[in-house]
């Protein structure tokens, strides 16, 4: 094998080496809706009555876990002896300029959804932020809801912290008031990738919630996987959630897909099939035991370098009364 062709070689893998830290970087700040171990649904006496977009715990990937290459190179220590022929023959490396990985992120969203047979409007407002530190990525959130004539406010911070190229795991505290939200709660999942390229990523967590009423309190187990393909990420994951009082089992299942990427455009869509257990009604919480289905899609847009706008789609339907959400952010990329 002669210079030029080692040179290109090197060049092409350096250059596939920071695609890769720019698109788990991204994956980081929750690009899928899946991954649900902190989802509201699973809180004390929460449904998710509004769908948040962007920056969530629910969706936290490792920095790592999209398929890893087989050997890195750092493209300060690549000789090109020849750029002119290397650009020539090297017809792999994009001509579009990457962006870098975000060190940090802030994104504020707003939504209403509309509820029928009288229950009137849900609405939200969100700030969510992400920064890569030298333990792991640390997020944050923060959230006041309103409906059924309840408004409260909740806080959330969590970890997610790499042991190897093939472990990593995501701790996340959370606190919050009102019957809307948990008076505090705290999850906890590992996961293990697998695959030549670590495409595939499984994931088992556990979380306990304790409600702001007496009684009420959520605990539960969920079960991920994830699939990377390129330009496509695909989840599914089953939760176990007992409810007190009574330990009443309420599981749910969930898909959901990626399409594209936060660096242009990216269009993220979910379904999720639920046994709901406890319902936060007018009245309080209260005991429905019901199967209820939620479909959503999120259209994420880069605006500039350095920020996208963010736009939310959700249909909720239960035998108690359907809701159609909207949500509108902004999010604003620090490299």
């Amino acid at each position: 094998m002669n210079t030029t062709t080692t040179n290109n070689n090197a060049i092409r893998i350096a250059a596939r080496h920071r695609t890769l830290v720019a698109r788990t970087a991204l994956a980081t700040l929750g690009l899928s809706l899946g991954v649900a171990a902190y989802s509201c649904h699973a809180a004390a006496g929460i449904d998710a009555a509004m769908p948040a977009s962007g920056v969530q715990p629910l969706r936290l990937l490792s920095l790592y876990s999209a398929p890893a290459e087989s050997a890195a190179v750092d493209d300060k220590a690549v000789a090109v002896t020849d750029p002119a022929a290397a650009t020539a023959t090297d017809t792999s490396v994009s001509k579009e300029p990457e962006l870098a990985p975000e060190r940090g992120a802030l994104e504020l969203a707003g939504g209403n959804g509309h509820m029928t047979h009288g229950y009137g409007h849900a609405r939200m407002i969100s700030l969510h932020g992400m920064a890569v530190t030298s333990a792991g990525v640390v997020q944050g959130e923060l959230t006041q809801q309103s409906r059924f004539g309840f408004s409260g406010n909740y806080g959330n911070l969590s970890l997610t912290h790499d042991f190897s190229q093939d472990y990593y795991s995501t701790v996340a505290v959370g606190t919050g008031n009102s019957p809307l939200f948990p008076s505090w709660r705290i999850d906890t999942t590992g996961y293990r990738k697998f695959g030549s390229e670590r495409q595939y990523v499984a994931g088992v967590g556990a979380y306990y919630a304790k409600g702001n009423e007496s009684a009420r309190a959520d605990q539960g187990l969920l079960f991920t996987g994830i699939v990377y393909h390129k330009g496509l990420v695909v989840e599914g994951g089953l939760r176990l959630n007992w409810a007190d009082p009574g330990k009443i089992l309420g599981p749910s299942q969930y898909i959901a897909a990626t399409f594209g990427s936060d660096d242009r455009r990216a269009i993220i869509v979910r379904y999720e099939h639920a046994k709901e257990t406890y319902k936060v009604l007018p009245g309080g919480s209260a005991l429905v035991n019901f199967k209820s289905n939620t479909a959503n899609v999120q259209w994420r847009e880069r605006i500039t370098r350095d920020s996208m706008l963010l736009a939310g789609l959700e249909y909720y339907r239960s035998p108690l009364y359907d809701r159609l959400s909207f949500n509108l952010g902004w999010r604003w990329s620090f490299r």
